[in-house]
């Protein structure tokens, strides 16, 4: 378990120092958000910025618009902040690798980066068979761990087409090692799957003009080795403060009245 989550929250006293320009209680980090009511304000280069209200549209899933305070700074930081490394957290349906994919839809679309380079660890949901080799091409092979993107894109088809041009690049985490990936929004999905070594191979392919995009649900770990590595609370407690680095965790689940009931199932 880790505190800290990207923002903070402010009780009246607080904000009421905050907004007179008094001292903190707390010290702030590179990148984080402060939150005061439905207002909030990013730390960047020693001065607070305002967090304006921010949608994300591209041609395939059309226009996003944040359901709740922390999408709100979700929003903001794939946008409006320059880290190059960007993590979202979160539980089943808070929206995390929506903004990842959409955010990165948006700019291949406006050509800030040449493609999306798609890595997910090739791990089954625990507790469930191996199904064995999966007949078809390479493709036919990769689909099933990209169907996350699928949903924001069009389904099967639109996959195949940012494929055939060039726009998507899918990559087994196996085969990795050895890559210098330029210019591309380097996106791994269901990062809790991933170790801390994992995690260094992915920082360390992150070559001039690309960005790593992650999300993780640490509560749905696949493997024993993943929660004994702790991969994505290393990352955070390693990385938190640098300018290349920017995280937001996400707390309300948006996809359902029925989705929100798996968390009754907790323990």
């Amino acid at each position: 378990m880790i505190d800290y989550q990207g923002y903070v929250r402010l009780d009246d006293i607080q904000a009421s120092k905050f907004y007179s320009k008094e001292a903190l209680d707390k010290t702030l980090i590179e990148n984080e958000y402060v939150i005061i009511g439905d207002d909030a304000y990013c730390y960047q280069n020693n001065s607070f910025r305002r967090v304006e209200y921010t949608t994300i549209e591209n041609e395939w899933s059309g226009v996003l618009k944040p359901r709740n305070i922390e999408q709100r700074l979700a929003f903001d930081m794939m946008i409006n902040v320059p880290s190059t490394i960007k993590l979202i957290t979160g539980t089943w349906g808070t929206g995390k690798t929506l903004i990842l994919v959409t955010s990165a839809l948006k700019a291949i679309q406006e050509d800030r980066f040449e493609k999306i380079v798609w890595i997910r660890n090739n791990v089954q949901v625990k507790d469930t068979d191996q199904i064995g080799a999966l007949p078809g091409s390479e493709l036919d092979k990769l689909l099933p761990y990209v169907m996350p993107m699928a949903d924001h894109c069009g389904g099967v088809d639109g996959i195949i087409r940012l494929i055939d041009t060039g726009r998507l690049e899918v990559i087994p985490l196996g085969f990795l090692r050895g890559r210098s990936i330029k210019n591309s929004i380097i996106l791994s999905s269901e990062a809790e799957n991933l170790t801390k070594e994992h995690l260094q191979l992915l920082i360390g392919r992150v070559d001039e003009g690309s960005n790593l995009w992650l999300d993780a649900d640490n509560r749905q770990r696949d493997k024993v080795s993943f929660e004994k590595s702790k991969g994505i609370e290393t990352l955070i407690e390693r990385l938190k403060g640098e300018k290349l680095f920017s995280y937001v965790h996400l707390i309300t689940s948006e996809r359902s009245e029925t989705a929100k009931l798996a968390d009754k199932l907790n323990n």
